[in-house]
């Protein structure tokens, strides 16, 4: 991982904003902008292929980027809502990036690819957020003029055929069970489940045929048990009770489902305000709040922005665009 950035603060143009329903507003990978931004290379992963995560302070403001406040009138009961989304943060993902990371390392060395025929910059996997490849938003300069400079491009995985295909982190999966893959991206998540022997649903089955309830055995072994009346209990206890996974279990006769909760994103926090000044200051004492902020860790740096104006009064159709502003605290490995 490069060091630490010096230039950890990253501004972005606002985009319209629903007015009623949340839609996007921005695709952020904070790793490509600090890396313009500071004029080295920085990542979503080590160069072992292990997720980093980015903890940064997201910071929404009503005003806009040229701080000219809204262009529509609004009434004191709107309020906006802005959603942040990513990737879950768990050991399926980490697992999933380190070993996609190998066997690109080992498709290089198969290939006789050595790394100083490699690209400088493709020491790490670049990962789409979703099937949307890489459109990421642009961060602005100090007039608001978006940068330009630099190519993230995504990396390309050579599998089975003359294709390449990108790896996304959200999305439905592949059915990897019916047929060879030969699509344009792939979720790592759900790929890496179908990869393992897999989690059975039920994780004593033997203690589901057995022990046999009036088992003459199990009866001399434990009469003192049976004499207090509560040994077939016990046995339905055992047999029954927390057996199943906490959680999901792929279930490869039905390969043709390819969305499951490893493929979904998850809210990595939100930010409720009233815009500035749409509230009366002379009631109850409340005014329009300014700036909000709040700190989120990014898996991988890449997240999904959505916002959205709600104003239930006179639906003034208000659609003005929000600035969005990220300051960079941490960086660290996923721990899984």
């Amino acid at each position: 991982m490069a060091k630490f950035p010096s230039q950890r603060k990253i501004m972005y143009a606002g985009a319209a904003v629903s007015n009623g329903n949340f839609a996007e507003t921005h695709t952020l990978c904070v790793p490509k902008d600090l890396s313009l931004l500071n004029r080295r290379g920085y990542a979503s992963t080590t160069r072992k292929g292990v997720p980093l995560v980015y903890r940064v302070a997201a910071t929404v403001y009503p005003t806009g980027l040229d701080g000219s406040g809204y262009t529509t009138s609004v009434s004191s009961d709107v309020r906006t809502t802005v959603k942040f989304l990513g990737c879950q943060n768990n050991w399926v993902m980490k697992n999933a990036a380190v070993k996609f990371h190998a066997a690109r390392e080992k498709a290089f060395r198969d290939a006789g690819v050595t790394k100083g025929s490699r690209g400088a910059y493709s020491h790490e996997i670049r990962y789409a957020y979703d099937a949307s490849g890489d459109s990421f938003s642009a961060p602005v300069d100090g007039l608001g003029a978006a940068f330009t400079g630099g190519t993230w491009d995504l990396t390309s995985i050579a599998y089975g055929s003359d294709a390449s295909f990108a790896l996304t982190l959200v999305g439905d999966g592949d059915d990897e069970e019916s047929d060879a893959f030969n699509g344009s991206q792939l979720q790592i998540g759900h790929s890496y489940l179908l990869s393992r022997t897999n989690q059975i649903a039920d994780t004593n089955p033997e203690l589901e045929e057995g022990p046999a309830k009036f088992s003459v055995l199990q009866e001399m072994l434990n009469e003192d048990l049976d004499d207090s009346g509560v040994a077939d209990d016990v046995r339905g206890d055992a047999r029954n009770d927390q057996d199943n996974p906490p959680y999901e279990v792929l279930d490869l006769s039905d390969s043709g489902d390819v969305g499951h909760d490893i493929t979904e994103e998850v809210e990595l926090g939100r930010l409720c305000l009233s815009p500035q000044g749409s509230m009366n200051s002379n009631a109850a004492g409340v005014v329009g709040t300014g700036p909000q902020t709040t700190v989120l860790d990014v898996p991988f740096g890449i997240m999904r922005v959505l916002m959205a104006h709600r104003d239930p009064g006179d639906n003034s159709g208000i659609t003005d665009d929000l600035a969005l502003g990220l300051e960079v605290l941490d960086i660290f490995e996923m721990q899984g």
